[in-house]
């Protein structure tokens, strides 16, 4: 078991990862994590407005043109990308590092990845591998 035991050095990091998520939660009124982290790159790579919360059903973001956009993060070694409904006119899948840089960004239409899904009714949603989603998708970064 790894243990933690404070010193001066993690206690300055703690410190300033407590001020740092503060100004992040008065910045854009949500919580620091992963799948956020991945909106943000795509937001600031396509000039996307971003929604308010993360609670919107169907889209993460639109273009100045009115265009929605779903954004998917997942970690490079993750097969599936799992997909609820298909109200948006585009899906961007985003990779990360485990220091939460960008690896990869990939945007597709959603007509054609909603073709090439597998429906799991069980589940209420579609799947698609990230193989696939890539395989028909544009890298933008």
């Amino acid at each position: 078991m790894n243990e933690i035991r404070m010193d001066n050095k993690k206690s300055k990091i703690f410190r300033n990862m407590i001020e740092a998520m503060a100004e992040f939660r008065n910045t854009f009124s949500r919580d620091i994590d992963t799948s956020f982290a991945a909106e943000l790159y795509a937001a600031e790579r396509l000039g996307l407005t971003l929604n308010p919360s993360s609670k919107t059903k169907g889209f993460d973001g639109v273009d100045t043109n009115g265009k929605r956009y779903q954004i998917k993060y997942r970690a490079a070694g993750t097969q599936n990308i799992d997909i609820n409904n298909f109200d948006f006119d585009y899906i961007i899948l985003v990779n990360l590092d485990d220091n939460y840089q960008l690896t990869g960004i990939w945007l597709a239409k959603a007509d054609d990845v909603k073709q090439m899904s597998v429906h799991r009714p069980d589940f209420r949603r579609y799947q698609v591998t990230q193989r696939k989603f890539k395989s028909i998708a544009r890298r933008i970064a």
